[in-house]
């Protein structure tokens, strides 16, 4: 089965056509996100800890490097697999649940936009021999609130066995696409009006992975002074961006940057 395209503009074509939604429910938990926001500490955050975090993060992104190091010099690297698997199952899981309040006829209308997404997962998780591939299911406000832990948790064991096929590095690839994913799906469904991405989380996976802070850092930090349209192509352009770097890196077309070497994080 030939691989779906790795571009976001199927992303993008099939929100474009879909009937314009209202959010069912103020996202949970974000509130303390906000207010870090609000202070600028978000973005402090995203650029780096305190001291003993940073050493630690960095010892950790060196454990990740040495094991990963044979599956990333492989062509392709399968980079930008990982990461897309994650993102569209993120992103279906946060558009579906996002939903489950509302009536049958809404809940369906988003299930139909999270199945496109869930498609392509799919047919990417096919292509890596991983099973078990489907949104982590949401029935209530709670399980939506901590869909962030329920996959880093690996709920679904699909982050397992990504790692037992491809390496620790894969892991956390996905682990990001996923925490973007989530992130997407509320900056998508709100025209760019909300935006709280999950910071430090996405950090760490980031840094783990080898991804470059310039890459991860405009999907880590909430613009601000900007309007929803601006947002909402801020956010598609870093996509775009992450998503080619990693092809590019698959294909052995791109060299290291100074960043990932100091990181010692593979590419």
């Amino acid at each position: 089965m030939p691989l779906p395209s790795l571009r976001w503009s199927e992303t993008w074509r099939v929100l474009v056509y879909t009937v314009a939604i209202a959010l069912a429910f103020i996202v949970l938990g974000r509130v303390e996100m906000a207010l870090f926001s609000a202070l600028g500490a978000g973005d402090s955050l995203a650029r780096g800890g305190v001291g003993h975090e940073d050493a630690a993060l960095a010892r950790q992104a060196e454990d990740v490097a040495v094991q990963s190091r044979a599956a990333l010099a492989q062509v392709p690297g399968h980079r930008a697999v990982a990461f897309r698997l994650g993102y569209d199952l993120g992103f279906a899981s946060a558009f579906i649940g996002s939903y489950a309040m509302s009536p049958p006829g809404i809940r369906a209308k988003a299930r139909a936009i999270g199945e496109r997404h869930l498609a392509l997962a799919r047919q990417l998780a096919e292509s890596l021999g991983i099973a078990g591939v489907a949104e982590l299911a949401v029935r209530n406000p709670a399980e939506y609130a901590t869909l962030n832990q329920r996959f880093e948790s690996d709920e679904s064991g699909v982050a397992a066995q990504i790692e037992r096929r491809l390496s620790p590095a894969h892991r956390h690839l996905y682990l990001l696409g996923a925490l973007v994913g989530g992130e997407a799906s509320t900056v998508e469904s709100s025209g760019g009006e909300l935006t709280q991405p999950p910071v430090t989380p996405i950090r760490r996976h980031a840094t783990l992975a080898g991804v470059a802070p310039e890459l991860y850092l405009p999907l880590a930090t909430a613009p601000r002074g900007q309007t929803p349209a601006q947002v909402l192509a801020r956010y598609r352009t870093a996509l775009d961006a992450l998503s080619a770097d990693l092809a590019a890196r698959d294909s052995g077309e791109a060299p290291e940057s100074a960043s990932a070497s100091a990181s010692a994080v593979p590419r």
